[in-house]
């Protein structure tokens, strides 16, 4: 597997250690009530660490079982009240190019899980390290009424004969949607490196 790396501002951008100790994991939970706190200049409060600690040990375990991601990176400008935004990336060995109808077989959603109300726009998104692949935003209704909003950038890297997913989902449209340019130059600024 190569590693993903990022040159994006280490203050806004932290990688979310998926694997280790659960000590290393409870470490790394405590530097990041840290970091939220300073990223927003006030001292957390009890519900808010609570809240955050919560949401971070479900998203790691949810990510390491269930999607098997292989790494994840959380964005620190969220209002500490709200859900952390969390972005996980995933690699396909393959040995050829990949066409965009490829691409989008990996960051949409399949059309037979979809429900009638799934919205789903699909872009041309350019890299400067993979070159060109794509962006699919898609929206959905929760069961209680509010809307869900996830986006999946997918890219074929012939190079390390990878194919590259970047993906997260959030159940605030107005707070994603503010994050957008954020999450796009995120997006631009990661790379493959072989691990060491």
């Amino acid at each position: 597997m190569m590693i993903v790396e990022t040159a994006s501002d280490p203050s806004v951008w932290f990688h979310m250690p998926l694997e280790g100790s659960s000590s290393d994991f409870a470490r790394w939970l405590d530097l990041q009530l840290e970091a939220t706190a300073l990223i927003h200049r006030r001292k957390l409060t009890w519900r808010e660490k609570r809240q955050l600690k919560k949401f971070l040990e479900a998203s790691a375990t949810m990510l390491r079982n269930r999607v098997q991601a292989d790494q994840a990176f959380l964005f620190g400008p969220m209002p500490p009240q709200a859900a952390p935004l969390v972005l996980f990336t995933k690699q396909f060995a393959c040995d050829e190019e990949h066409s965009a109808l490829h691409l989008s077989m990996l960051a949409e959603p399949d059309p037979s899980a979809a429900d009638a109300g799934d919205r789903v726009e699909t872009t041309p998104f350019a890299s400067p390290h993979f070159g060109e692949g794509i962006r699919c935003l898609r929206s959905w209704p929760r069961p209680d009424g509010g809307l869900m909003l996830s986006i999946a950038y997918a890219w074929n890297d012939p190079v390390h004969n990878v194919d590259l997913l970047l993906k997260g989902h959030y159940d605030d449209p107005a707070l994603l949607e503010g994050a957008f340019d954020a999450i796009d130059d995120f997006a631009r600024s990661i790379r493959l490196q072989a691990a060491n």
